[in-house]
């Protein structure tokens, strides 16, 4: 590996830092989960243009070609979100960390912006506000745009898989994130450059591919949004005790029902900290600066209360307040099903969490949380790579998709293996209780996947993936060199 590290130094004088150096250990420190940051790689490469992304990607492809194909491993970062080991760092390996990339562009007389692929999704929001513009994309200013629109979200059935790329605030009225990506700028394993759109009869199977097919093709470098109009919101968090656990998952329910307001978005939990007790949080967002819209009030009539910020604010203040519920550095799990919404199964759901803490509540440090997120008829009307790619959910018009994600985080690694085996289980158990009432989707959203769980299920549309990944990456480079992700071989 010193050999590879020598010539990647030579090939990108100031790009690329071993161990010693402190740009190496910022980077290696910056990931969300500490699962991330234990892994120490060859070297950290740190490209500034498409330009240094091919050079890199050239020699490693040179490099495992001479070698063996997989015998020079390598990952792709950008805000370093996700949470398994090895998901964007690699062990004795290169590290590409995408985040000097990070240009924002407003083009086309303010109707497109083009974003590199290693941008955290504060950063534009930040560019934009000022502008009276959005585009969807996360609820969290630290969270990459490549890795939030490349692992996106994908749901996967028996017979096919699903990128939802990305649920945002502004999912009823503009679909999801993928819905709203016009190019890809991709550097393949050759080195070459392919830039992707939906017309393109050259590589329209390649933008097909990337819409939920992870990091098995190349390496983006730049996304191309559509934008549209957008001033402040009306939105803010909620805070009750656990107690309220029966009104709020009704006020959940009537959320999701027939009189879905597309202008309101919730991420709606339920968690138990070792230091602050149990409780109910609730995130709520009108996209107009509407107060007090009546979509909220179900929430906060509930009484007692410990909190409400709700007010009217700009995107990119509400994003730094929900940073407040995310902590880097503290080993970290993520694990997610899906089921419809039906309301015995919430309840159980609750009561599932509220047994499995029993469990992990003696680990220093513990916050057990379960969030659920409803994927409406509305977001699924005004989603068509959803009306295209999950046929299901079209022809299911009236349903609710629950989204149901639970998250851990603890201070000691002595105590992940309690954790990950009480979380599986947990998820096991409600994926039963959705087959016994006959509530169960079959999909699994990636974003939000745990390493285990097989994102991409069997059937037509992985093999139509894997036809892509053949023709745009032959040798395999992203299969084998690039053990990060979710794997289509």
């Amino acid at each position: 590996m010193d050999h590879h590290v020598s010539e990647l130094l030579r090939s990108l004088p100031g790009k690329v830092f071993r161990p010693e150096s402190q740009q190496y250990t910022e980077s290696v420190d910056s990931y969300f989960s500490a699962q991330e940051s234990q892994i120490k790689p060859a070297c950290v490469v740190r490209p500034g243009t498409t330009a240094d992304v091919v050079s890199a990607l050239s020699l490693l492809f040179k490099a495992n070609q001479l070698q063996g194909i997989g015998s020079v491993k390598f990952a792709v970062r950008s805000g370093g979100h996700a949470c398994f080991a090895g998901s964007a760092n690699v062990a004795d390996g290169v590290t590409i960390d995408l985040r000097d990339m990070n240009l924002i562009e407003v083009i086309q007389d303010s109707t497109q912006l083009c974003v590199g692929a290693g941008a955290l999704w504060g950063q534009v929001y930040r560019a934009l506000d000022p502008l009276g513009l959005a585009v969807p994309g996360g609820r969290h200013s630290q969270v990459g745009v490549g890795g939030l629109t490349l692992g996106g979200n994908i749901l996967h059935i028996i017979s096919f898989s699903i990128a939802i790329r990305g649920l945002s605030h502004f999912s009823g009225h503009v679909g999801l994130v993928c819905d709203n990506v016009l190019e890809y700028e991709v550097v393949l394993a050759s080195g070459s450059i392919v830039r992707a759109t939906p017309t393109d009869p050259e590589c329209s199977d390649l933008f097909y591919a990337l819409r939920g097919g992870s990091n098995n093709f190349g390496i983006v470098t730049r996304f191309t949004f559509r934008t549209f109009p957008q001033g402040h919101l009306w939105g803010g968090t909620l805070i009750h005790p656990i107690e309220t656990q029966t009104q709020q998952l009704q006020a959940f329910y009537d959320f999701c029902g027939h009189s879905y307001d597309p202008s309101a978005s919730l991420i709606h939990s339920f968690g138990m900290s070792s230091e602050r007790g149990s409780g109910f949080v609730n995130s709520i967002v009108y996209t107009k600066p509407e107060h007090e819209p009546a979509v909220v009030k179900p929430f906060t009539e509930i009484q007692p209360m410990y909190q409400n910020t709700l007010r009217e604010l700009s995107l990119t203040a509400l994003t730094l307040e929900q940073d407040a519920f995310n902590e880097n550095g503290l080993c970290q799990i993520m694990i997610a099903t899906t089921y419809y919404l039906h309301l015995p199964l919430l309840h159980r759901t609750y009561n599932l969490w509220q047994d499995a803490c029993d469990s992990v509540r003696h680990c220093t440090g513990i916050v057990w949380s379960m969030t659920l997120q409803p994927i409406t008829p509305t977001i699924i009307a005004h989603s068509p790579f959803l009306q295209e790619a999950i046929p299901d959910l079209t022809s299911n018009s009236n349903k609710t998709v629950v989204v149901a994600q639970l998250t851990g985080t603890w201070k000691y690694s002595e105590d992940t293996a309690a954790v990950e085996a009480t979380a599986l289980k947990l998820i096991d158990s409600i994926d039963s209780e959705a087959r016994a009432v006959g509530m169960d989707t079959g999909y699994i959203y990636l974003n939000y996947a745990h390493a285990g769980q097989n994102v991409f299920g069997e059937g037509q549309r992985k093999e139509r993936l894997r036809g892509i990944s053949r023709k745009y990456d032959p040798e395999g480079i992203f299969q084998r060199a690039v053990p990060g992700g979710f794997k289509l071989f």
